[in-house]
């Protein structure tokens, strides 16, 4: 294992948010105002519908609290959403472009712990509203990103009152704490040839099986050096598995790579 150990799931103390402080302001005539006000809960209904899409079943009372208490907010590429140690005020759920949740060692070297893609939520900051605790990683936008978040005190009282909403978050427990303990076991029980290969073959490449990132982002990923990807990489092209250039990476044979690290699937 080549990258130090995780402390996650730790702890904060949470202020409460005002209820309505995200409220639009609308505009002054009384018809603009209610047209506005209809075509924003259209557009909050669609949006319910696209990030949860079991949400028809919640029940008129959760979806207006959820019109009522839902803040929007826009980041863009490298923006933290969280800091490693900072108390969680807010639920966050992904509606558009990409969230990475990794941790970071004294020297630098980060591994990511999973994604938060549209439709999804972050484990870790509903586990740190439920528990008191502080936020144990970093989370920063990979691209330009829309979330709607919900206030801490609000996510608290939904669990108490809404089984929809306890069953969501249970679930969304469950998927991501998988993710995390597969992580896991590829670093302590893999080699990182084999994870590297993993995650060559797990990756969504382009046309032409070409995948757009550099060695560092796959150091990133991992947890690992970028010396190390390099020289790995390095070895897979004399192997006639990949071909590399700037910034790119081209899959020459996918069923190689399988079988090089066909011990443990990466789960990235």
């Amino acid at each position: 294992m080549d990258f130090v150990g995780f402390q996650l799931l730790s702890g904060i103390q949470i202020d409460i948010t005002q209820a309505g402080a995200n409220r639009e302001t609308l505009g002054t005539d009384n018809s603009i105002e209610q047209f506005t006000i209809r075509e924003r809960v259209e557009r909050m209904h669609q949006n319910m519908d696209y990030l949860l899409p079991f949400f028809k079943k919640a029940g008129i009372k959760l979806q207006k609290e959820f019109e009522q208490y839902a803040c929007h907010k826009h980041y863009s590429r490298g923006d933290f959403l969280a800091m490693e140690g900072d108390p969680r005020h807010h639920f966050f759920l992904v509606q558009s472009g990409e969230v990475r949740v990794y941790k970071a060692d004294d020297c630098g070297r980060e591994v990511t712990l999973y994604k938060v893609k549209p439709g999804e939520s972050c484990i870790l900051s509903a586990f740190c509203i439920m528990n008191g605790g502080k936020f144990p990683a970093y989370a920063v936008a990979d691209k330009r990103t829309r979330i709607i978040e919900i206030p801490s005190a609000v996510f608290r009282d939904w669990l108490n009152r809404h089984d929809f909403w306890r069953e969501y978050i249970f679930n969304l427990f469950s998927g991501h704490l998988s993710e995390i303990i597969s992580k896991i076991e590829s670093l302590v029980f893999q080699r990182v040839d084999e994870r590297i290969a993993h995650f060559l073959v797990n990756s969504k490449p382009t046309h032409h099986n070409r995948l757009q990132m550099t060695h560092a982002d796959i150091a990133r990923e991992l947890g690992t050096a970028r010396e190390v990807v390099s020289r790995i990489l390095k070895d897979f092209e004399k192997s006639h598995f990949v071909k590399l250039s700037r910034g790119k990476i081209t899959i020459l044979n996918q069923q190689g790579l399988q079988d090089h690290g066909r011990l443990y699937s990466y789960a990235g």
